[in-house]
C-alpha cells in the first residue's frame, strides 16, 4: 500500500502534467479579446493551469519533505490503538450520503439552468450545498445562506454578462 507521502508525491507529478497539457491545449485555443486589456477565451485556462501547476509543485515539495523526515513516535503501544495502517479507512455512511447527495445536486443544477436560468439556479444550488455540508446543530444559518447565494449569483451573472460579454441561461423570468 502507498503510504501517504508517496501518493502526494504522485498525484502532484500527475496533476504538474495536466497543468502542463491544460496551458499547451489554452495556447492552441482561438481568441476572441473582449476587453481593450487584451484578455481572452484562453486567459483563464491558462490562469487556471498555471495554478494548478503551482499548488502541484507545492504539494510535490510537502511530499518530497515527508519522505526526507524521520518518523518520530511520540505515544507509547499502551496510549495509541493498535491501528493496521496497511488497511484503507473506510468511509462512514455519512460521508457515503453526502458525495451522493453532491453528486444529486449537481446533476439537478445541470437540468435545471436552462429551465430556471442562471441567478435562480445556481442561488438554489449554493444555499442547498451550503446546508447540506454544514452540521445540523447550525442549520439555523439559513436565513444568511439564501441572500448571500443570491448575491454571489447576481454578482457572477453581472461579470460574465457584462464583464465577459457572456450570454448565460436567463430562464423563466427573462
Amino acid at each position: 500500500m502507498l503510504k501517504r507521502y508517496h501518493s502526494d508525491v504522485y498525484a502532484s507529478i500527475a496533476l504538474q502534467c495536466l497543468a502542463v497539457l491544460m496551458f499547451v491545449a489554452s495556447l492552441r485555443m482561438e481568441t476572441l479579446t473582449i476587453l481593450s486589456i487584451g484578455v481572452g477565451s484562453r486567459f483563464l485556462p491558462m490562469l487556471m493551469a498555471a495554478g494548478i501547476f503551482l499548488l502541484s509543485t507545492v504539494l510535490l515539495l510537502s511530499g518530497l519533505k515527508k519522505q526526507t523526515e524521520p518518523v518520530r513516535e511520540t505515544a507509547s503501544a499502551v496510549d495509541a490503538p493498535d491501528v493496521d495502517n496497511n488497511q484503507p479507512q473506510q468511509k462512514t455512511s455519512n460521508e457515503k450520503t453526502t458525495v451522493l447527495a453532491t453528486s444529486l445536486l449537481l446533476i439537478g443544477y445541470v437540468v435545471a439552468l436552462p429551465v430556471l436560468g442562471f441567478i435562480l439556479a445556481s442561488t438554489l444550488y449554493m444555499a442547498g450545498q451550503s446546508m447540506m455540508m454544514t452540521s445540523q446543530h447550525k442549520k439555523r444559518f439559513f436565513m444568511f445562506v439564501l441572500p448571500i447565494s443570491f448575491a454571489v449569483s447576481l454578482l457572477l451573472y453581472y461579470v460574465f454578462r457584462v464583464g465577459f460579454n457572456l450570454m448565460l441561461p436567463i430562464g423563466l423570468f427573462g
